[in-house]
């Protein structure tokens, strides 16, 4: 698996690709990037496909909990820490 910190730098990388509404300066990792309307709803599969990139597995999306992607931090802890359990 890859360090942290590249995981944390795609996760900015596709955010900023995503998004028309920010830039690299003022994305911060624990950013409500749904509550902030900086991705929408609809980008979520996108996300979801690019995560199952990273991880090199799928992801039960009816196993997914609230909040999992609510921020930068959040979807590192959910998709890549030690254990996760992607729900």
């Amino acid at each position: 698996m890859k360090a942290e910190t590249d995981i944390r730098g795609a996760l900015r990388e596709w955010v900023l690709k995503t998004s028309t509404k920010i830039t690299a300066g003022e994305l911060k990792d624990d950013m409500p990037i749904i509550e902030e309307r900086i991705i929408t709803s609809l980008q979520i599969m996108d996300l979801i496909l690019f995560l199952e990139q990273l991880t090199g597995r799928s992801i039960d999306v009816a196993q997914l909990r609230p909040g999992v992607f609510r921020s930068i931090d959040a979807i590192y802890k959910n998709f890549f820490e030690d254990g996760s359990d992607e729900r």
